[in-house]
């Protein structure tokens, strides 16, 4: 057994990466109508209408942020024991995922300045992981 309580760490940052998907989807959404482009492009093809596509757009940032919250948390936040590296860590970790996902998505085509404002709203995810996913001297197992 470790010394660290993984499921409580996996659970911390489960509700940190939800949260931070919220934040995530504001600061998209608010980015896509500054630049004048429709913030469901990307989700039409999901439902029939606008309301589904919003409706899925919602859904696929919660997933996508709560599942990476925990990943982030379970396999890397429980090592970190300063929380300034911790939140540097999850903000290049939150990067490094978008960058995955656009390159798997193939969201290539939606423009440079598309893409800047969901590098940034995937930074802004990562400094709210990182403040939030607890240090490893916060889920250490009582001995």
């Amino acid at each position: 057994m470790t010394e660290v309580n993984g499921v409580r760490l996996a659970y911390r940052g489960l509700i940190a990466g939800l949260a931070a998907g919220w934040v995530w989807l504001a600061i998209a959404l608010l980015g896509f109508l500054a630049l004048g482009v429709d913030p469901l492009t990307p989700v039409r093809p999901l439902g029939g209408g606008p309301w589904w596509a919003a409706i899925g757009a919602v859904a696929l940032a919660q997933i996508g942020s709560g599942l990476l919250g925990m990943l982030f948390a379970y396999f890397f936040g429980r090592y970190f024991t300063i929380r300034a590296t911790l939140a540097v860590a999850a903000t290049a970790f939150a990067l490094l995922s978008w960058l995955a996902v656009a390159d798997l998505a193939g969201v290539d085509g939606l423009g440079w300045s598309i893409q800047v404002v969901l590098a940034v709203a995937s930074l802004a995810y990562g400094a709210m992981l990182g403040n939030a996913v607890p240090v490893r001297g916060e889920v250490l197992r009582p001995e």
